[in-house]
């Protein structure tokens, strides 16, 4: 069940992301998409981080996520670990601009073999956790080491996880591949807040000098993803008279709110490759169709909302000590069930 969760949730926020595509407002103008899904409060909770940017926008040099208080994260996982998997899309500046896809699994690995590039990232050479992303690029290996800490010092007043990465720029890379959009999940890590606030995870994101292969720290900004406390998904399937035909309805709302124009779709179990169908909300969270069925059939559905909430003004107080500021904001989620159509037979 939770390769299946996992593959539809991802599907999902890619869809979602399309909508911010061409939309950048400055030459770095990053956004972070954080989309949860768990069963409650004080649960095991699959996470699914974006970074998401676009052409016009500078290279990225780093970029630092705090998860908010209230989420517990267990990091001693065994090195080989499989975590979850990483989708990323490049653009190739001397490709002719091309974009190219790049996919891989996320690893643990031994903080013992990243001390180097460790201290060259984030300028400590130890860490409790390393998650390692491995893909292609152009057709050349590439690892991306990801250090994580639980949250100390004036950070824990605000975080309870932080999370760090380097990236190449495009200068000295395969084809000059410089980051568009990544997303990874990872599995068996965070257990959800005991409370069902919503929570705002942010990202502090530095970008290199346009052209250049030096880090631009006076570009830096900040990013906020909200994370909705609670979330309902209901779906169900009833019988018409008519044979083989029946009515698929629910309703989807967030924090007690109902949420609209968010797409569902639903697949035929076992069979995740391809939706059946998909439909969207109403503007009360409500859905209804009719389909027709030849026999009773198990399915399973996915809805995944992604909003651009747009900044300034953040819907949290922007960090301090962050040169740009907090320029983009987006609330996201994720939730699915399995439900079964039983049609009528005559």
């Amino acid at each position: 069940m939770s390769k299946f969760i996992r593959l539809a949730i991802a599907a999902g926020a890619v869809m979602a992301t399309f909508a911010f595509t061409g939309s950048a407002l400055a030459a770095y103008q990053p956004r972070l998409i954080v989309t949860s899904l768990t069963n409650g409060a004080n649960k095991p909770t699959t996470m699914l981080l974006e970074h998401l940017q676009t052409a016009a926008d500078d290279a990225t040099a780093k970029d630092t996520i705090y998860a908010p208080l209230g989420y517990q994260a267990t990091l001693t996982q065994a090195p080989g670990t499989n975590l979850g998997t990483v989708d990323a899309t490049l653009i190739l500046r001397q490709g002719g601009n091309a974009t190219a896809d790049a996919s891989g699994p996320v690893v643990v690995d031994s903080p013992a073999n990243w001390g180097p590039q460790a201290t060259q990232c984030t300028g400590t050479a130890t860490h409790e956790a390393v998650w390692r992303l491995d893909i292609t690029v152009a057709g050349s290996p590439l690892r991306v080491p990801i250090f994580v800490d639980h949250a100390a010092g004036p950070e824990a007043a605000f975080s309870s996880v932080k999370i760090q990465f380097c990236l190449a720029g495009p200068i000295g890379t395969p084809a000059g591949a410089q980051l568009l959009d990544a997303f990874f999940d990872v599995q068996g890590v965070f257990t959800s807040p005991a409370n069902t606030q919503p929570r705002v995870w942010r990202a502090v994101m530095t970008p290199y000098v346009a052209g250049q292969p030096n880090p631009n720290p006076a570009g830096t900004v900040e990013s906020q993803a909200v994370v909705p406390g609670k979330v309902s998904f209901s779906i169900k399937s009833k019988a018409l008279k008519k044979k083989g035909w029946v009515t698929i309805s629910g309703k989807v709302t967030a924090d007690g709110k109902a949420v609209g124009k968010a797409r569902i779709q639903v697949y035929r179990v076992p069979n995740l490759n391809k939706p059946v169908f998909a439909v969207y909300t109403k503007a009360n969270g409500t859905f209804s169709l009719k389909r027709k069925f030849k026999r009773r059939t198990v399915l399973f559905a996915i809805v995944v909302k992604v909003t651009d909430l747009g900044a300034p003004p953040c819907p949290a107080t922007p960090l301090p000590g962050v040169p740009g500021g907090c320029v983009s904001a987006t609330s996201s989620f994720g939730a699915a069930a399995f439900f079964t159509a039983r049609p009528r037979k005559r």
